[in-house]
């Protein structure tokens, strides 16, 4: 392996303070994604770089593999496709593209030639459009396969709004040569008329080259395009092996989206530029309905080391036998995007022998920013310590832009975060983060730091419960209510209340075949809930929960429902028939439309109803409401 890359294996905070006393620019790391890419390449041209199969009930059967040489290859011939395509440094390549092997020739090879967009193909065509507009996209590239036929048909309906893109390029299947008088290409027709051993262009990097625009959000009008610079990824990937301790032995089996940083820089990125194994679990993941069923055998089979997962998905994975599957290979089982709750963690140990090792980051800051190390101590519910070189802070903010002070070890604050993997900033000047004392990124999660450093996330600032003067934690009563032995997933939100500002609200999804009514619910968490301010006073029970495409509970959704349902409460209770229609506009908060069919005498009546609440409402005259 290429010798920036070091045997260090950092196991505390003491160990990463060490590490540090070497300068960063010492570390000679590469300029840009492409160098690195192309040392791991080197480093076993022969060796399996990519296994893909289609079926998860029979894996080995239905894989197609993807040697070092072709990977290679291939990101080169993709690159070159593009810079023929007018795509320079500084112009977009969008990609609407499932987990195959042709995603990563198209991830890298963009970002070899110019800047790469992932895109979740799921979003509606609308809200694609408005972000490849955003982005300024030059070359859409979309998967044309009948596996997701969907997906060929938004590329046309986007195509049709974008007259200035200079092409569309089809990957799979067939379809017209132009759509709207954009020109379509064949992807695995049109890369083999180029280079496959170099870079036509000659492109020379910067490290402060963007490298992608990852979105983040999405679910209240057109996502935030966060900008990863070649730098912030090349660092990230080489500051977890110092964590993790992974080399080219690592077999990663991925079931995240290439869309997300969770899938395509953690789970694809990081192991191809060391030399190791990336075993793409079909073109859906997780989603696809033959992978979970079958995860126990698809490790076994390939003789995975690395798993990662989300708490959503340890729920569901829990009730899947181990039969005979033999899964000891297993180094590191990962945990992100949500603290774990200590039931699920301590479940999973009983069924597997395996502690699941949590971590925590954003979009913002490339992916995880701590992580628990690969060997030794466990904390379920930390998130482990911080990477090298990454500043980590818990502070209490002074509400004009800078830090009044910061806490002391035990004490929660907000988490914020400087250092070489956070972005410089979303795309647009209209979407700026938000940075304390200049260059300190508040991160909007909660948290503190235990005696030994390590980082407890307890949650995001938009998601905590006032309750007449008391700051209820949600995670406190989820955790409650995961005991419950019917529960298989569980989201505590704030309802707005009349009297007291906000109540807790409980949402839960049952295993299979269990049962239990909201009321028996209820009556666990009020036995087992410590603080009574903090037990819910509603609860109702869904056949699944709102999730992003990486698995994460979508609170705001949860909190759109009970809004809804609170208002039509108070709207009952006067008689008066209305609808209503609750927005989430994002950090402008949550606004209340009251759609009645008639204004009459009971306006009062209505206005004494709903005024107690703390979100802005307003009634408007719609015949037939």
């Amino acid at each position: 392996m290429p010798a920036y890359w070091t045997p260090d294996l950092l196991l505390n905070e003491d160990d990463v303070a060490r590490f540090e006393r070497v300068p960063l620019a010492d570390r000679n790391l590469p300029a840009s994604t492409y160098e690195m890419l192309m040392d791991g390449c080197a480093i076993d041209p022969s060796k399996i770089a990519i296994r893909f199969f289609t079926d998860g009930a029979h894996p080995l059967e239905t894989e197609r593999q993807v040697t070092y040489a072709e990977l290679r290859a291939k990101v080169n011939q993709t690159a070159n496709l593009l810079n023929d395509l007018g795509v320079g440094k500084d112009d977009v390549v969008s990609m609407l593209m499932p987990a195959t092997p042709e995603s990563q020739f198209v991830l890298w090879g963009a970002q070899a030639a110019g800047i790469v967009n992932p895109v979740n193909w799921m979003l509606e065509s609308d809200i694609l459009v408005q972000m490849f507009r955003s982005a300024g996209t030059r070359v859409l590239v979309a998967f044309g396969g009948d596996e997701h036929a969907e997906i060929w048909a938004k590329a046309e309906a986007v195509a049709r709004e974008l007259p200035s893109l200079a092409a569309v390029v089809r990957v799979g299947g067939a379809g017209p040569a132009k759509v709207a008088g954009v020109r379509v290409m064949d992807f695995a027709e049109a890369i083999e008329r180029y280079p496959s051993d170099r870079l036509v262009s000659e492109r020379i990097f910067s490290p402060d080259d963007t490298a992608s625009l990852f979105h983040t959000g999405g679910t209240t009008g057109a996502p935030k395009l966060a900008r990863n610079l070649h730098r912030n990824q090349v660092f990230w990937v080489w500051a977890a092996k110092c964590m993790l301790g992974f080399d080219l032995t690592e077999v990663q089996v991925v079931g995240v989206p290439v869309f997300h940083v969770a899938g395509a820089v953690t789970a694809c990125f990081s192991p191809l530029v060391r030399g190791a194994t990336v075993v793409l679990m079909t073109s859906a993941g997780f989603r696809h309905p033959s992978v979970l069923p079958n995860l126990w055998r698809i490790v076994d089979a390939y003789r995975a080391n690395m798993l990662t997962l989300v708490p959503t998905l340890v729920n569901q994975v829990l009730s899947i036998p181990l039969d005979d599957a033999d899964i000891s290979t297993l180094a590191y089982v990962a945990s992100s995007t949500a603290p774990l709750s200590i039931t699920v963690a301590d479940a999973f140990h009983r069924m597997t022998g395996h502690r699941i090792r949590e971590s925590w980051g954003m979009t913002e800051t490339t992916a995880v920013t701590c992580i628990t190390p690969r060997v030794g101590q466990v904390k379920v519910g930390s998130s482990g310590i911080r990477l090298p070189y990454q500043q980590v802070r818990v502070v209490v903010p002074d509400g004009t832009g800078n830090v009044a002070r910061d806490c002391a070890r035990g004490e929660p604050g907000l988490v914020v975060v400087r250092g070489p993997s956070v972005f410089p900033g979303y795309l647009g000047q209209e979407q700026a983060a938000n940075w304390l004392d200049g260059d300190w990124l508040d991160t909007g999660d909660l948290g503190y730091f235990d005696a030994d450093g390590w980082l407890w996330i307890t949650g995001r600032s938009k998601d905590l419960i006032i309750r007449g003067g008391h700051n209820i934690d949600p995670k406190m009563v989820e955790e409650v209510l995961f005991g419950h032995p019917a529960i298989q997933d569980a989201a505590v939100v704030g309802a707005p209340d009349a009297h007291a500002g906000e109540m807790p609200v409980a949402y839960v999804v049952l295993k299979p075949g269990a049962s239990a009514s909201a009321d028996s619910v209820l009556r666990y968490a009020a036995e087992h809930t410590l603080e009574r301010a903090a037990i819910p006073k509603h609860c109702f029970v869904l056949p699944e929960m709102p999730k992003t495409s990486v698995g994460k509970i979508q609170k705001n959704l949860l909190r759109v429902d009970a809004i809804e349902r609170m208002f039509r409460a108070a709207l009952d209770d006067i008689g008066r028939s209305a609808e209503v229609h609750v927005t989430d506009r994002g950090s402008s908060g949550f606004f209340v439309e009251i759609r009645v069919p008639t204004l009459d005498a009971d306006d009062a009546a209505l206005d004494g109803a709903l005024r107690a609440f703390t979100i802005p409402y307003a009634v408007r005259l719609v015949e037939g409401a």
